[in-house]
C-alpha cells in the first residue's frame, strides 16, 4: 500500500467513490420499490417471490418505463425477441460510448464486451474449435457423469446441494473442457466460485466487499487461464477421435484453429464462458432438484433415466430459468413497441415472465441461455452439464430430501441463486449407486 493510498490519494478516493456510487445505486433501487415501482420490487425481492411483480410489469403493457430507475422493462415475447436479437441492442453496458451513464461501477469485464469483441469471441467457442473440446453435448455429459460420481463419493449423507456439489462440479467440468491441467483445477474452481456474483452485478449492485472480492477473483482467474490454457484444445488428435466417434471429425484441424486464433481473444472467450456459464449451471441444477423434491412424493429417482433428467431440466429452464433478467443498452436511437428510445437507453427483459406467456409457448420463448454475453455454445454446455449431473445425483441418491429451508442469496434478482440448500439422504433409500445409463 502506497503513502498516496494511506493519505487519501487517488486510489483511495477512487475506491471511496466507487463504493459510494454502488451504495447509492442500490438505495435508488430500494427507494423505487418503496414507491411501488414493480421493476424496483423485482430488483430488491431477495427471498420474496418476484412472480407477482413481474406480472405487474406485464399488465402495464408491452414496454414499461421505470422512471425512477430510468430503465425500460418488458415481459412481452415479441418485444423480448427484438431486444435480444436486434444488434441495435447490445451487451449489458456500460453505455458511456453513447453518452449515457453507467450507474454500476463494478460490472464484470468478462461479461461486458464491446461490439467487436462480442462477435469475435462468439466465433471461438464452438465445440471442437479453438477453445472447447470436440464431441459436443454428449461428450460433455459423459465427462460430467464421471466427475459427479467422484465428487458424490466424497460427500456424506448430508451436504449443501449448491456449495458442496453443484458449484464445485461445474468448475471441475469447465476446467476439463478448457483443457486445463489437473494441477490447477482446484485453483480454477476456487477463483470461479469467487466470480459467482458477476451476473447479478450486471443489474443489482453487490455489497462493496463482494464486488471487490469478485474483481480480485476474476483477475486471478484471468491470470490462471493465461498461464495454464493450452495452445490447442484438449484431446486433439487420434485419441480424441476414438473417444468422440462420429463427432471426432470436428477435431481435425483443431490445433490449427487455435493456432490461428489470436491468443488474447481465446483467453477473453475462455474467461467469459467460465464466468458467464458456471453460476447459471449450478443454479439450474439446484433449481431442478428443488422442483423435483417439491413434487408429490418428492423423490429424484425418476430423473435417473436420461429422459427423466432431460424433462426436469427442460421444465426448469422454462418455468424457473437460471437467468431471469437480461439487460441490453440501445447503442443508437430506436423505436421499440411504439416508444422512441434514445441512444444509451437501458432495457431489461424479464425472461422468466416471458417464458410464462402463452404466446411465447406458441412461438418459442426468447433464450434464457446462453448466459454468456455473446452467441455461443453456452446453452448447450449448461444444459448438458445439468442433465448429466442430475442423472448421477438421482441414481446415487434416489431418496435425497430437503434437510432445511433453501435460502436465496441476497441481491440475486438475476439468478435467484441459492446461498444455502441443505439436503440429506433418506435412510430408507440408502446411498448405494444404481446402474446409470450412459448419455447417448
Amino acid at each position: 500500500m502506497t503513502s498516496e493510498t494511506l493519505n487519501g490519494g487517488a486510489p483511495a478516493r477512487d475506491t471511496a467513490r466507487r463504493a459510494r456510487v454502488n451504495q447509492l445505486t442500490r438505495a435508488a433501487q430500494w427507494f423505487a420499490g418503496i414507491e411501488d415501482d414493480p421493476y424496483g420490487l423485482v430488483l430488491r425481492a431477495g427471498d420474496e417471490d418476484p412472480h407477482p411483480y413481474e406480472e405487474r410489469v406485464r399488465a402495464l403493457g408491452p414496454l414499461y418505463h421505470s422512471t425512477l430507475l430510468d430503465t425500460w422493462v418488458t415481459a412481452d415475447p415479441a418485444v423480448a425477441r427484438q431486444v435480444l436479437g436486434d444488434p441495435v441492442f447490445e451487451g449489458p453496458g456500460p453505455a458511456g460510448a453513447t453518452g449515457g451513464g453507467d450507474p454500476l461501477p463494478y460490472r464484470s469485464p468478462a461479461l461486458t464486451p464491446d461490439r467487436a469483441d462480442a462477435a469475435r469471441l462468439g466465433d471461438l467457442t464452438a465445440f471442437g474449435g479453438p477453445l472447447l473440446r470436440a464431441g459436443g453435448p454428449a461428450s460433455v455429459e459423459r465427462r460430467t457423469e464421471a466427475a459427479a460420481r467422484t465428487l458424490l463419493a466424497g460427500l456424506g449423507p448430508r451436504f449443501d446441494l449448491a456449495e458442496d456439489f453443484a458449484r464445485p462440479l461445474v468448475g471441475r467440468v469447465l476446467a476439463a473442457e478448457l483443457g486445463l491441467p489437473e494441477a490447477v483445477h482446484g485453483d480454477f474452481v476456487r477463483h470461479l466460485s469467487g466470480c459467482r456474483h458477476a451476473l447479478d452485478g450486471l443489474l443489482c449492485p453487490q455489497t462493496h466487499a463482494a464486488s471487490v472480492a469478485g474483481e480480485a477473483a476474476e483477475r486471478s482467474l484471468a491470470a490462471l487461464l493465461a498461464e495454464a490454457l493450452p495452445e490447442a484444445p484438449p484431446g486433439a488428435g487420434a485419441g480424441a477421435e476414438a473417444e468422440a466417434g462420429a463427432g471426432a471429425g470436428a477435431e481435425v484441424g483443431a490445433d490449427a484453429d487455435r493456432a490461428d486464433a489470436d491468443r488474447a481473444d481465446v483467453l477473453r472467450a475462455a474467461l467469459a464462458l467460465a464466468v458467464g456459464c458456471a453460476e447459471p449451471t449450478a443454479v439450474l441444477l439446484s433449481h431442478a432438484v428443488g422442483r423435483l423434491l417439491a413434487e408429490p412424493g418428492g423423490r429424484l429417482a425418476p430423473a435417473a433415466r436420461p429422459e427423466g433428467a432431460a424433462a426436469a431440466i427442460a421444465s426448469t429452464l422454462r418455468d424457473a430459468p437460471p437467468v431471469r433478467l437480461r439487460t441490453r443498452t440501445a447503442r443508437e436511437a430506436v423505436t421499440l413497441a411504439g416508444h422512441e428510445l434514445p441512444a444509451g437507453a437501458h432495457v431489461t427483459v424479464l425472461v422468466a415472465a416471458v417464458a410464462r406467456d402463452p404466446r411465447a409457448a406458441a412461438d418459442g420463448p426468447p433464450p434464457s441461455l446462453p448466459a454468456d454475453p455473446y452467441p455461443g455454445p453456452g446453452a448447450h454446455l449448461v444444459g448438458a452439464v445439468a442433465r448429466a449431473a442430475l442423472r448421477v445425483l438421482a441414481a446415487t441418491r434416489p431418496g435425497l430430501r430437503a434437510a432445511g429451508a433453501a435460502v436465496v442469496r441476497p441481491r440475486s434478482p438475476v439468478l435467484r441463486a441459492p446461498a444455502l440448500w441443505p439436503v440429506a439422504a433418506d435412510p430408507a433409500y440408502g446411498t448405494e449407486e444404481e446402474t446409470l445409463p450412459c448419455a447417448s
